[in-house]
């Protein structure tokens, strides 16, 4: 084991630290050093102002945990107990607590159990709660549900109703109520989950008992027969209660181990690499042979301190063996026991500082311990609970008020006119002009893309050494194709198959374009009508009332973009096959007799090559076809797309409500799902922490009470 420095003995906290000293004399004798010794009536009135708010804090820091306060990242001090399988940890929660827990052979621990112990004047008593903190895929369930399990005024009753407990814990789909009356017998037989994140919760009032509080976890296993998941599943439960820095981590280890292989220390470095909030606790110092002296050397002097690692040392426990237990002997009487084994065994008579010996010191000092971290924390805690709670009201205050409407079919109408109103008025433009700008940006990229299909006309000679680039079309091209169409024309004529063939060619490229033109205009009209949708002046506080618009919009859209789509194929269509014809005679022919004057020189026109001729027909043709074609994709784009669209959409809307009968308009305007559910969250938390906050307020007024009393 590392060296470091000796582990001082726990010493209990100043009874209340928010009170100056009382004055120098007063009940009290001088000592050598010339300050005041406590005389036995101050020492009664410390340990009697000790215990009253010990009780105080331990309660405090149940309430706050039952309360959820884990759920809020709320690090409230505990005690977490952990342990390999069988370390003896099941013995010393036993011991601390004076109650049976449950015992079987491999794993009796299944899930976390939170205990926390009150000395209390009255009987004995205990209450059992079953806290399901987490759901069937180990996330929070916010608020947390705790199940009221018993009550019981026999600690005798603890250990079968404990096992009781943990079945129901392990049978989430079962009710509680079921696992009352089951006996040890009928517990074997059923069939559970292996394990739990959800926690059994003891609270025990005991007149004998120590204020403390403490959560027992499963064991640690490094192997399973029919599960190995298990073994990552309970290492990482462990480590999910003591990554906290307000946990006190307690180790179990038994003395006849090695504590270099210990998982469960290896846990616990993960989370406190300094070791300054783990304890270890050495059990079964019985079965160290006396012959074993380099062990009983290195646990002395792990007791004593020089080879310690932890800033709270370690602590040696005899716990009863199976034998004893069955004796039934009184928590006095077991305590007399190891009061005596360490009194007559080498090498623990020897031992110096007695106080790391023993159940009642391990106890005494981990109470002390713990209530000094919990009255340290309630200021930060306070602080906490105050800025979660005050973020959560602003949260909750920006939500829309929740919708409460009479009459649904006028109130839905309206929201529809104003819906349908903006819709036109961004297509035509009278509202917003973006959305026009975007659709003309799209019309210049298809024009761009039809003007790029004319074809690219070379009027010389083509030299056979250079390759013809896509789109060109060569005068030897022409003179090819007006030889392939050739039949019994006379001389000089020129067949019009072969003008047709060359224009063909090029108009077929126009389709693509326009389908890609055809969609993303649609694609952005439905973005548009969307974002209107969710608008929450139209529809966006109503998922069904969002739904039920999405639907009509996708039936009229399905409806319009079919049509459209079959409007531009015939556009194509016309294009793409016969007759070739314009009436724009004056384009036509000014187009052609500039690109034939452009190759000629302006020469007379009787020199012109037949050739020439059809390529001067060709671009001509171009040059009025594909500015006509892109004339009627877009207007066919505008009208029978978007106009009819549009005048449709809030006939076929307004006809839909009004046939819905109330019932179904009702349930149309019923809150967003999202919306709702974030309210009933927030709803939760603010309740949650509302109460915490309360409780924190009441406990500053028990406690002043308290202190004035002592004052009085």
């Amino acid at each position: 084991m590392p060296t470091a420095h000796r582990p001082p003995s726990p010493s209990p906290p100043s009874p209340i630290s928010s009170r100056q000293r009382r004055p120098d004399g007063i009940n009290g004798v001088s000592g050598d050093d010339g300050q005041h010794l406590p005389s036995k009536r101050d020492n009664h009135l410390v340990d009697s102002e000790y215990s009253r708010k010990a009780k105080l804090l331990i309660a405090l820091a149940n309430d706050l945990t039952r309360l959820g306060g884990a759920q809020f990242d709320l690090d409230i001090p505990c005690l977490a107990f952990i342990g390999n399988q069988s370390a003896g940890k099941s013995s010393v929660v036993e011991a601390a607590t004076g109650i049976g827990v449950p015992r079987e052979s491999g794993t009796c621990t299944r899930c976390p159990m939170q205990c926390t112990m009150i000395r209390s004047s009255g009987a004995w008593s205990c209450r059992i709660t079953l806290q399901f903190s987490y759901d069937s895929k180990g996330q929070d369930r916010v608020p947390p549900v705790a199940k009221f399990f018993c009550e019981l005024s026999n600690p005798k009753d603890v250990e079968i109703w404990l096992k009781r407990a943990q079945a129901a814990i392990l049978s989430p789909d079962a009710d509680p109520d079921d696992f009352r009356d089951l006996t040890v017998d009928d517990l074997k037989a059923l069939k559970t989950l292996p394990f739990s994140l959800n926690t059994i919760e003891l609270l025990v009032r005991d007149p004998e008992g120590t204020d403390l509080c403490f959560v027992d976890l499963p064991g640690i296993i490094q192997h399973h027969t029919k599960d190995a998941t298990l073994v990552p599943f309970i290492k990482n439960l462990v480590e999910r209660h003591i990554k906290r820095k307000n946990t006190i981590i307690v180790v179990t280890i038994p003395m006849t181990d090695d504590i270099e292989n210990q998982e469960a220390f290896r846990i616990a470095h993960r989370v406190d690499r300094k070791g300054l909030r783990t304890i270890g606790v050495g059990t079964k110092p019985d079965l160290l042979n006396p012959g074993s002296l380099s062990a009983l050397d290195l646990w002395r002097g792990i007791l004593e301190g020089p080879s310690s690692n932890l800033k709270h040392g370690y602590y040696c426990v005899k716990m009863p063996d199976d034998r004893t237990r069955k004796l039934g002997l009184s928590r006095v009487e077991l305590a007399k026991q190891e009061e005596e084994f360490f009194a007559s065994r080498d090498p623990w008579k020897s031992i110096d500082d007695k106080s790391r010996l023993g159940m009642k010191n391990f106890v005494d000092n981990m109470s002390k311990l713990l209530i000094t971290l919990i009255e340290k924390n309630i200021p930060t805690i306070k602080r906490t609970v105050i800025q979660l709670l005050d973020q959560n009201l602003q949260e909750f205050e920006q939500l829309p008020p929740k919708p409460k409407v009479e009459s649904p079919l006028p109130w839905i109408t309206i929201r529809i006119i104003r819906f349908c109103k903006v819709l036109q008025g961004t297509i035509h433009g009278t509202i917003n002009k973006d959305f026009i700008h975007q659709s003309q940006a799209r019309y210049e990229t298809f024009k761009a893309e039809i003007t790029r299909t004319t074809p690219q006309l070379v009027a010389q000679h083509h030299n056979p050494a250079v390759n013809v680039l896509v789109g060109q079309i060569t005068v030897d091209t022409v003179r090819d194709v007006i030889k392939s169409h050739m039949t019994w024309e006379l001389p000089g004529y020129v067949h019009f198959d072969a003008t047709k063939d060359l224009i063909l060619r090029h108009v077929q490229h126009w389709k693509k374009p326009m389908i890609d033109c055809f969609e993303a205009i649609c694609k952005a009209t439905l973005a548009l009508m969307t974002g209107l949708i969710k608008d929450e002046e139209h529809f966006g506080r109503f998922g069904e009332l969002q739904g039920f618009v999405r639907g009509i919009v996708e039936e009229q859209r399905l409806r319009f973009q079919t049509e459209t789509s079959t409007m531009l194929n015939k556009i194509f269509d016309l294009e793409n096959s016969t007759p070739i014809y314009t009436a724009n005679s004056a384009a036509y022919t000014s187009a052609r007799t500039s690109w034939l004057n452009i190759v000629y020189q302006n020469q007379n026109p009787q020199l012109h090559s037949d050739a020439h001729k059809v390529m001067g027909d060709v671009h001509a043709y171009f040059q009025v076809a594909h500015m006509r074609f892109i004339d009627y994709v877009i207007l066919s784009l505008e009208g029978e797309w978007h106009q009819k669209l549009v005048a449709s959409l809030e006939e076929r809307l307004i006809e839909a409500v009004s046939l819905a009968p109330k019932e179904r308009l009702i349930y149309l305007l019923s809150e967003d799902k999202s919306i709702a559910a974030k309210r009933e969250d927030l709803t939760q938390k603010v309740d949650q922490l509302t109460k915490i906050k309360e409780r924190l307020v009441e406990y500053e007024k028990e406690a002043s009470l308290t202190y004035n009393d002592d004052d009085e």
